[in-house]
């Protein structure tokens, strides 16, 4: 359902002028976890097994309206029902206020002043005040999607994995590309807030596209990923849209995904959850590193770098091709040569060192393009050797970045594309 009202609001404003950041917010709390479904037991009689079964069914409709349509169209207020993913016989209470202030929000917490807050709920808080930072605004200019909701989720007093052990999965930050989830149980630790300032940069930046994901397993057989993961070539586009903006929101965002980019992991094709971890990027074949987000993600960074007005020239490009909902990164790189055929051989070099020059020149010339000048580039490829991706990732050895492999669950048990983290 989010997918065709999102599609539907794409096509409608393809032409139309740019946006304003314009969200509508809403503050919940969870006060109860309550059973919906009871197991049918053998014991049970016909008649008892029979409504158990029609009280599963009904559930299982109630589950697909609330997460396809009230979460993303008419959350209300009042008390409501959130439905766990981890956990089908579950549900939980949630009370939701519509805040559309900070002393709005810190009364719907229970509070008189920040200083109460625990660090979860100072992040719920850092969203909110992030929504009207220069970062979302300038993503914005490119929406198309009126007002977005964002579900700030407060879980304290059910963080606790040991009593409640589906929270984290079931209140997940997400993307359905009508509205945002957001949760104070991922970022209750100091220093918390910061991090969820990106993630609402990188979520919103997923409000903005329109890409459909690989309908089947985009992100593997676990239907989740990390940051260095190499998963479905529109998957990975989807991916490295979204961690481009946190890029080039956040020099710290940008070290740690140039950083990420180094070493990979893949998941079993046959075993879900199942990873080959640290795999060197050198050790990687053309075709793994097209769908390695993290690469994706340096790509479209290096061209907002390496261009005058890279960063204008990316989202015109991303823009101009929304509507070929099957798009890649190749999509992208084509178009914005057309648009900037003057950038072509920088593009041409950026690509062939993101991608350490493992790409044939078939291969090459059908990411890029054919035209006089990739043409002529493919026919110089290999003369100069020396890697100069040194120049634009910043020193490493200088910086400390953690690049600890963090599972990024993702909403998608629904087959919509848009849903992510």
């Amino acid at each position: 359902m989010a997918l065709v009202l999102v599609s539907v609001f794409c096509f409608q404003a393809t032409k139309a002028s740019a946006l304003e950041a314009k969200f509508e917010f809403y503050y919940q709390s969870i006060e109860e976890v309550k059973t919906i479904n009871e197991p049918i037991k053998e014991d049970d009689s016909l008649w008892t097994k029979f409504k158990k079964t029609v009280k599963k069914g009904t559930n299982a409709v109630k589950r697909l309206w609330e997460k396809g349509v009230t979460r993303n169209i008419a959350p209300g207020e009042g008390e409501k029902t959130w439905y766990s993913e981890g956990d089908k016989n579950i549900a939980y209470t949630v009370k939701r206020t519509k805040v559309t202030s900070e002393a709005e929000l810190l009364s719907a917490m229970g509070v008189k002043s920040e200083s109460e807050l625990n660090d979860g709920q100072k992040a719920l808080l850092a969203v909110f005040r992030k929504s009207k930072s220069q970062a979302i605004a300038d993503e914005a200019k490119i929406g198309y999607i009126p007002t977005v909701k964002v579900l700030l989720s407060d879980t304290t007093g059910f963080d606790d994995k040991s009593k409640y052990p589906n929270v984290t999965k079931d209140f997940w930050p997400y993307s359905s590309g009508l509205a945002i989830n957001m949760s104070s149980n991922n970022y209750n630790y100091p220093g918390g807030d910061k991090d969820a300032e990106s993630t609402l940069v990188h979520e919103y930046a997923h409000c903005l596209d329109a890409t459909f994901k690989e309908f089947k397993n985009p992100y593997g057989l676990d239907g989740s990923h990390y940051g260095n993961e190499i998963t479905g070539k529109r998957a990975a586009f989807v991916e490295a849209w979204a961690e481009y903006n946190e890029m080039i929101a956040s020099e710290d965002e940008a070290k740690a995904i140039l950083k990420r980019s180094e070493s990979l992991c893949e998941e079993s094709k046959t075993e879900a959850g199942s990873y080959t971890w640290n795999i060197k990027q050198e050790d990687c074949t053309a075709d793994q590193l097209m769908r390695s987000e993290a690469h994706l993600a340096k790509l479209l960074y290096r061209l907002t770098m390496e261009t005058d007005n890279g960063k204008e020239k990316v989202y015109k490009a991303f823009t101009s091709t929304r509507l070929n909902v099957f798009r890649d990164m190749s999509t992208l790189v084509k178009k914005f040569i057309k648009q900037n055929p003057g950038d072509t051989e920088v593009v041409c070099k950026i690509v062939d060192e993101v991608f350490l020059g493992k790409m044939t020149d078939e291969e090459f010339l059908d990411y890029v393009g054919k035209n006089d000048v990739t043409k002529a580039y493919v026919e110089n490829r290999g003369k100069n050797t020396e890697d100069e991706n040194a120049e634009l990732e910043l020193d490493s050895s200088t910086t400390e970045v953690t690049t600890s492999n963090e599972k990024i669950n993702v909403e998608n048990s629904s087959g919509n594309p848009f849903s992510d983290d």
